[in-house]
């Protein structure tokens, strides 16, 4: 089914050019005069490093991995974030750590390697949705800058130290022991 498209015509001023880019300038005008009359706090321009706009609740932006008190991660490599992401940015290695009569099967499996390519993710909450533990959160730092591609692929150290000092949580480097709240069963 095809549309029948009118043509127009302009008239004489119209085809100058100079009346459209006149009423295009004063537009321009009467903006750059609204921003020179408004107060500072109310301007509609953010002057950026200085001042930093207000995100809404539901924003998602840097991702951080959760621990536990103890230190230890609270992901269980399960894969489901990885494999609900839709840009595939989520890379994953799972080891098996501790004794499986010990542990009751509880705790068997931790990421060996976790990295979230920063450049490819869309930063749309899927991951976050998926997760069965509530390890992978997306926060509101929307600053993710640097010179060089490879250091915007996030590592799991880097994503759980992100706002470990925000949080007022010891930066860790080194695995710790699984320090993860042990189940009691009563025998």
């Amino acid at each position: 089914m095809g549309v029948i498209v009118k043509k127009v015509e302009l008239g004489w001023l119209d085809r100058t050019y100079v009346w459209p880019v006149a009423k295009g300038m004063a537009i321009t005008f009467g903006h750059f005069i609204r921003q020179l009359l408004t107060p500072t706090a109310r301007r509609f321009t953010i002057q950026y490093p200085d001042m930093k706009r207000e995100v809404a609740p539901g924003y998602r932006g840097l991702h951080e991995l959760k621990r536990f008190e103890g230190g230890a991660i609270k992901c269980v490599a399960c894969f489901m974030c990885a494999e609900a992401c839709p840009a595939r940015c989520i890379t994953i290695e799972a080891e098996e750590f501790g004794d499986l009569n010990a542990h009751q099967g509880f705790e068997e499996k931790r990421p060996k390697v976790f990295r979230i390519d920063m450049l490819r993710c869309i930063y749309c909450g899927m991951c976050e949705e998926a997760c069965p533990k509530d390890a992978i959160w997306l926060r509101n730092d929307y600053e993710v800058a640097d010179y060089d591609r490879l250091s915007l692929n996030f590592g799991k150290w880097d994503l759980m130290n992100t706002y470990a000092s925000a949080d007022g949580k010891a930066v860790i480097t080194q695995d710790p022991t699984p320090a993860v709240p042990r189940r009691t069963i009563a025998v």
